[in-house]
């Protein structure tokens, strides 16, 4: 997908149904609002829902045990933090949107992406909960995968407060990933920057073992905040984030800010990642670990 193929306002039409409340106690769904709408969203494509227990909602195109080969797991946050009491978006001027994007907002860039039928077969989607707290959803998925015998790495998705200012529209974080994985991720976001002004950087998990196929430039050298990928790394499963930047309160009703153009340049950079990773092949276990 080019980023001139991108559709606002299809994207927007998703975002409005997409951004309501959900909530959940650490052990179940509480509100499902949310996750009742990316159903019937998802109701004439080709996903279908093969969980929907506890904290986690797994959408694939065909049953996980049918799939061949290594999976990549999307894992894109639903709950709303306790501060948000009400959630609301706008079109805030032509560059900006304010809205309670977290973690709506790459909720909907994924709806968009699976809607659009773009995404490999072998990608799945996790919509998990309780990740302003322990990210139990994320701990759930990982047991689920691996119960149905399947190797996988994971992609967490959501947003982040740093690479705004810079008018940035992606940040490459918490980079708990094979060699072979981080190295595909670095060269084809550099190659989005060269041929399609897609602006990125990168921020590390641990600052003094910045891998040397990072360009330096790309380094922000601080430490990159805890997400859904530090639940995935405690369990061994390879994993990265991918984060849109804005500005403001992410957890309280007035919302934060998020760049248009980001917007259309995450969903891009998203898809390109997802069919890149999928054609290389290295998701892997990394040396040394078990993940049974």
């Amino acid at each position: 997908m080019l980023r001139s193929e991108f559709r606002e306002d299809v994207f927007l039409d998703l975002l409005d149904q997409v951004n309501i409340m959900s909530r959940d106690n650490g052990k179940k769904f509480t509100d499902t609002g949310r996750l009742d709408v990316i159903r019937d969203l998802l109701w004439d494509t080709p996903y279908r829902r093969v969980n929907a227990q506890g904290l986690f909602h797994l959408y694939a195109k065909k049953p996980l045990h049918l799939i061949e080969g290594k999976m990549i797991l999307v894992s894109s946050h639903v709950d709303c933090q306790v501060g948000i009491t009400r959630c609301s978006w706008k079109v805030k001027d032509s560059e900006y949107l304010r809205g309670t994007f977290d973690n709506s907002i790459t909720n909907t860039v994924m709806l968009y992406l699976m809607r659009q039928g773009a995404l490999p077969e072998n990608v799945a989607v996790a919509f998990t909960g309780d990740e302003e707290e322990d990210s139990h959803g994320a701990r759930q998925a990982v047991k689920y995968m691996q119960a149905q015998g399947k190797w996988f790495g994971v992609m967490v998705l959501d947003v982040t407060d740093m690479g705004f200012s810079e008018k940035l529209h992606i940040s490459v974080e918490n980079d708990f990933w094979t060699e072979g994985v981080g190295r595909q991720v670095i060269a084809l976001m550099e190659k989005l920057e060269a041929e399609d002004q897609i602006r990125w950087h990168y921020v590390p998990s641990d600052p003094a073992g910045v891998p040397s196929f990072v360009p330096g430039e790309k380094n922000l050298g601080e430490e990159a905040e805890a997400d859904e990928s530090w639940a995935y790394d405690e369990k061994g499963i390879p994993c990265f984030s991918l984060c849109i930047p804005v500005e403001g309160n992410m957890h309280r009703n007035a919302g934060v800010l998020v760049s248009r153009e980001s917007l259309r340049g995450y969903t891009c950079a998203l898809e390109r990642l997802l069919r890149a990773v999928h054609a290389g092949g290295s998701i892997e276990p990394p040396e040394g670990r078990d993940l049974s």
